[in-house]
């Protein structure tokens, strides 16, 4: 497989890029401790991390949430009415390649009994972890692994099986919103991130418009856009959606390639790019071990469609930008350990204001022991008695 990129690319300015990738090099050389003790000193928003959640990535999530005016938790329709019928109506979401679930505990924080979520992601080590939603009860989430039982998105008989599970519970209707949080390591070889990740790109994109409704809303992480199949796959999505944007909250560290596409009102008739992207993914079970496959839409359909390409080319050149500062800004803290950024417990409060997020410790929930709990609801001891001899 093709680990390598070219010398340029079409969709960033060729300085910029040959920067950005410069930049990762230089921290090959750096000890892995000073590193990461540079970068929690050199990012002004560190001091966010998770809060009340389990993880960081519900954090992002608040972020995201918030800074596209509640799409996903309030979703709305073009013409500023509720997608949900009525205040009753459950809010259905999915959660895929998304393992422990700081996403969906977000999500149910957020709504609490009004959301309705199915999650799909590996089994085992990259499982949720349910027992670890402290902000909110899991008991309207529940995983679901596939035809195949393990939660493997490349298998096209999950995806199928997938589809079908969320069509049944939705009245054939589908979910309002789809998350794709996935991700590897890839240590050693962050270089080629974006390569190594293509797959599972296509096969969350492939996921989504298989179980969104029309109108409906799609958000998945991404990394570097510089090759032209991740060019490609962003292409059909902005064929598949009203709106799409690239986005980085700034709970995603600066110093990585990191970024979200940000989907708002699924088309209503996207059959023949996901019958498409379905097709793709039979394909890469078929080739060899050198075969590759390198793009997924035309490199001149892309170049022709000029908003599109200028779009891409200015979130690449602005994000790389970004990037490339954050990381000479991590050399420079290895150097001088005295460094810090005087900003973080500032940002952190005004943050959290903004998305609406309560500063607090993760705690554990108070629950009461089984008889305590069971008085409560019968109305103490003598009720329970009188129950037991009536049921002998």
């Amino acid at each position: 497989k093709k680990l390598t990129y070219n010398q340029t690319t079409e969709f960033a300015n060729p300085e910029i890029f040959k920067v950005v990738n410069s930049s990762k090099n230089v921290l090959d050389n750096i000890d892995d401790h000073d590193f990461r003790h540079a970068r929690t000193k050199a990012n002004p928003f560190e001091t966010i991390k998770n809060g009340i959640f389990q993880n960081r990535a519900a954090m992002k999530m608040a972020n995201i949430d918030w800074a596209c005016d509640f799409m996903f938790t309030d979703p709305k329709y073009s013409d500023d009415s509720s997608m949900l019928s009525s205040s009753s109506s459950l809010l259905y979401f999915a959660d895929i390649c998304a393992g422990p679930g700081g996403f969906t505990e977000y999500v149910l924080w957020r709504k609490g009994w009004k959301a309705k979520g199915v999650g799909f992601t590996l089994r085992n080590a990259n499982d949720f972890k349910l027992n670890d939603f402290y902000a909110a009860s899991p008991e309207s989430f529940e995983a679901y692994y596939g035809a195949e039982n393990d939660g493997d998105i490349y298998k096209p008989k999950n995806i199928t099986s997938l589809e079908n599970y969320v069509m049944k519970m939705t009245d054939k209707k589908g979910v309002h919103f789809v998350m794709a949080d996935g991700g590897f390591s890839v240590e050693g070889q962050e270089s080629f991130q974006e390569i190594l990740s293509k797959r599972l790109y296509l096969c969350q994109t492939l996921a989504a418009l298989s179980i969104l409704r029309p109108g409906g809303h799609f958000m998945c992480k991404l990394f570097d856009i510089f090759t032209d199949f991740s060019a490609g796959l962003l292409f059909l999505l902005y064929h598949s959606f009203v709106q799409i944007s690239i986005y980085k909250p700034v709970t995603s560290r600066p110093a990585n390639s990191e970024r979200y596409v940000i989907c708002k009102w699924r088309l209503d008739d996207v059959k023949d790019i996901q019958r498409y992207l379905y097709n793709v993914n039979l394909t890469w079970d078929e080739l060899g071990p050198k075969e590759d496959i390198l793009s997924i839409v035309p490199l001149e359909e892309i170049l022709k469609d000029t908003n599109f390409f200028k779009y891409l080319w200015n979130s690449n050149n602005k994000l790389g930008q970004i990037q490339a500062l954050s990381l000479s800004k991590i050399v420079a803290f290895t150097k001088d350990q005295r460094l810090a950024d005087e900003r973080q417990k500032d940002l952190k409060k005004k943050c959290l204001e903004l998305w609406e997020v309560r500063d607090g410790v993760r705690r554990a929930p108070f629950r009461n022991d089984p008889q305590t709990t069971c008085n409560s609801l019968v109305g103490g001891t003598k009720s329970i008695r009188k129950m037991a001899c009536y049921l002998e």
